[in-house]
């Protein structure tokens, strides 16, 4: 039995658990048996509507704040499942959910499990759904941190590739799984790197990357890092 994510976190980081403790709220959407149904009564079973069925019941109706990095226009409002179909370039897909804001992509799911965005190409952003919701945790978790940099557009990437250069202590947060975007930890340190925008969009203005310090000493310390890697 697939329990919610509200109702049996232990699957998630600590981080995780708490993010959704403090921030995650549940909205009344179709059940799992319920969207099952919808579906039959459409004439659409498979394998697609079966993993459809456990994302609602694992994810339907969980509600999130908005996506504390500026991206995405906020990201996934409410979870759940919608328009099953198979898409070129993707194959079999859902939606995962409303938005906070009108975009111009799709928040969706493939047959793999993979999240990712949708516009005239699939991009994926993370290996999992619970990827995401790391990754959300992680933004929200920063924001209590000391902000270093952060770099927008063009070269972004290249900036945070030098720093895990210059910074090997540096590791990729397993549990994000992370794909387009991705976090990485170490030594007091914490850096972002989201593509997902500027590969859907075919556009380096959408990169975006951050660091982030646990102490302002160790802030200090890692600015003349980045002094030492300037161009």
């Amino acid at each position: 039995m697939v329990l919610h994510v509200l109702d049996d976190p232990s699957a998630l980081s600590s981080r995780a658990q708490r993010f959704l403790q403090e921030k995650g709220r549940r909205k009344r959407e179709l059940t799992a048996e319920e969207l099952r149904k919808h579906w039959e009564r459409h004439g659409r079973t498979g394998p697609l509507v079966d993993l459809m069925v456990d994302y609602q019941a694992r994810w339907g109706g969980l509600a999130l704040p908005e996506l504390a990095v500026p991206l995405y226009d906020g990201g996934v409002a409410v979870m759940t499942a919608d328009d099953p179909g198979a898409t070129e370039g993707v194959g079999p897909c859902f939606t995962a959910g409303t938005d906070h804001y009108s975009v111009a992509h799709w928040f969706c799911v493939n047959l793999q499990g993979r999240f990712g965005i949708l516009y005239e190409d699939w991009v994926p952003l993370h290996s999992s759904v619970s990827g995401w919701i790391e990754a959300y945790a992680l933004a929200d978790a920063a924001q209590r941190m000391h902000r270093v940099e952060v770099w927008k557009g063009r070269g972004a990437a290249d900036r945070a590739r030098a720093l895990m250069d210059a910074l090997p202590e540096l590791t990729a947060v397993p549990e994000v799984e992370g794909l387009a975007d991705n976090w990485w930890q170490g030594d007091g340190a914490l850096l972002a790197l989201y593509e997902g925008e500027a590969r859907v969009f075919r556009s380096e203005a959408a990169a975006f990357a951050a660091l982030y310090a646990a102490t302002e000493q160790r802030a200090e310390e890692l600015r003349v890092v980045l002094r030492s890697i300037d161009p």
